[in-house]
């Protein structure tokens, strides 16, 4: 972000074999840098990053509305997708007719549910892959989108553009923010959301996201490109980053980083004994057991774990997700899992672990084990 030589990585992974973001087993040892002058922390980039994107990231494309959950509170859902639209239209004004661009957009769910809104926005797409197209075909005309380059006629021509978890991705910040930042109209919007490590633990050590954003990296990035009236938030999405910066905008002050790298290297030292933890509580049972929740902590746990086969199934609530294999492991439902599973692993962001699992009384019964991956439950 800021261009400083990198020292040595602060995290250095124990084996050679990593999870995408979309639990994706590869081949790849996950290291971390973090600088010392922005706090911004990075890896190294997949070996054929534009093959990657192009062909085999297939993010949620069975289904238009094929979403992950946000919250599942006292039976009701909140997938991610109608939580972004409710916080964008809450922080972002859209005046009639504004032309919006969603910019790394896969199948466009966040357009789609704003158009089912607002069908005076003018939305345009793009992305790096035009395996979305299908999706998009459906939702606006054909020269409203383009994959890879840009129109000419695009240039400064948005009154907002919108990212959502798309810039962790992108190994050449610098020159994206500045693609960018040519999009927006003089006065103009930009607003994302990307993951927040300190929020969500897991995006430390997924391998595709070779940026790990803090809140003064951030703002760097974003003070770089030429935007001002930055304004990052850390609470309004659960484990994420949510920014808005204005073209033509005020500068705003950056955060101190000195307790930012403190915090990464908390992080690197959770992440090199968490593994040894999983596979000690894997040793302390005997019981048939099972994994709950089929997402990226999920399949960490189960890639953790010396005899994966004693893994029944993983247990979602998520309607998308069950009926799936992942890993050879059928996803069940809560009211399908067996009763005569006594221990669970809990997948699940440390953050809402145990607060979900509160709620879950079928899965916490007498003589049945919760393995959280901080440790066993109080």
């Amino acid at each position: 972000v800021c261009g400083t030589a990198a020292g040595q990585p602060i995290f250095i992974a124990a084996t050679e074999q990593s999870l995408t973001s979309l639990c994706q087993l590869v081949s790849g040892r996950v290291c971390v840098w973090s600088c010392e002058h922005c706090s911004h922390l990075f890896g190294e980039p997949l070996p054929d990053t534009g093959k990657f994107y192009a062909s085999e990231y297939k993010i949620l494309l069975d289904h238009d509305d094929e979403d992950q959950i946000y919250t599942a509170t006292d039976g009701k859902i909140v997938y991610r997708t109608e939580h972004q639209v409710s916080v964008l239209i809450d922080l972002v004004p859209l005046q009639a007719q504004a032309r919006l661009l969603d910019y790394g957009c896969a199948k466009a769910a966040v357009p789609r549910r704003l158009r089912a809104m607002r069908s005076d926005l003018k939305l345009h797409l793009f992305d790096v892959s035009d395996m979305y197209r299908v999706h998009w075909d459906r939702l606006v005309p054909s020269d409203q989108t383009a994959v890879h380059e840009t129109p000419a006629n695009w240039l400064a021509s948005f009154d907002v553009v919108t990212s959502f978890f798309a810039l962790e991705h992108i190994p050449d910040l610098n020159k994206t923010l500045t693609h960018i930042h040519s999009l927006v109209a003089d006065g103009g919007i930009f607003y994302g959301i990307v993951p927040d490590t300190f929020g969500n633990v897991a995006d430390f050590i997924v391998i595709d996201h070779v940026n790990h954003f803090t809140l003064a990296s951030l703002h760097l990035l974003l003070s770089g490109a030429g935007f001002g009236d930055i304004v990052v938030n850390p609470s309004r999405h659960r484990g994420a980053l949510v920014f808005r910066a204005r073209k033509g905008g005020a500068p705003s002050a950056i955060a101190a980083v000195e307790e930012l790298r403190e915090k990464s290297k908390g992080i690197a030292q959770y992440w090199s004994d968490i593994a040894a933890n999983i596979r000690a509580a894997e040793a302390s049972s005997t019981k048939q057991s099972a994994i709950y929740g089929s997402g990226f902590y999920g399949a960490f746990i189960l890639s953790s774990l010396q005899q994966p086969e004693r893994v029944v199934c993983f247990i979602d609530q998520s309607p998308f997700q069950q009926g799936k294999c992942p890993f050879g492991k059928p996803v069940t439902s809560l009211a399908d899992f067996s009763d005569e599973i006594g221990y669970i692993y809990v997948g699940l962001n440390p953050v809402i672990a145990r607060a979900t699992m509160r709620e879950m009384s079928v899965l916490s019964r007498a003589g049945r084990t919760l393995h959280f991956l901080d440790g066993l439950a109080p």
